[in-house]
């Protein structure tokens, strides 16, 4: 492992929004698990030290559920996403439940 430079640089990446990308390209759901090493050493090759993969973790329902009653984030969401889901509305990824690597 190389050394830590003074000023590490850090590529924070939506984990679930890309997965969801590149499920909706793939026309089947795409998981951390078929993403290739050449994707991250790509990352890694622009200039990126550190890579953080953001909403990685296991959320639970009560996140879901306080994001999907909440009208005031509904309006927004709708806003943003004319086409917006029930699905769509996962919970904040900050609503950690475990440390475990989610399957959603």
């Amino acid at each position: 492992m190389a050394a830590i430079p003074r000023y590490p640089s850090l590529f924070q990446i939506n984990t679930r929004v890309w997965l969801q990308r590149l499920s909706r390209g793939a026309g089947k759901r795409v998981t951390l698990a078929e993403i290739n090493d050449e994707t991250i050493d790509g990352w890694a090759a622009t200039g990126f030290d550190w890579i953080w993969l953001l909403s990685v973790w296991q959320t639970g329902t009560a996140g879901r559920r306080i994001s999907r009653g909440n009208p005031q984030w509904r309006a927004e969401f709708k806003t943003v996403l004319p086409d917006l889901t029930e699905d769509d509305i996962c919970g904040s990824g900050f609503a950690i439940t475990g440390y475990t690597v989610s399957d959603a």
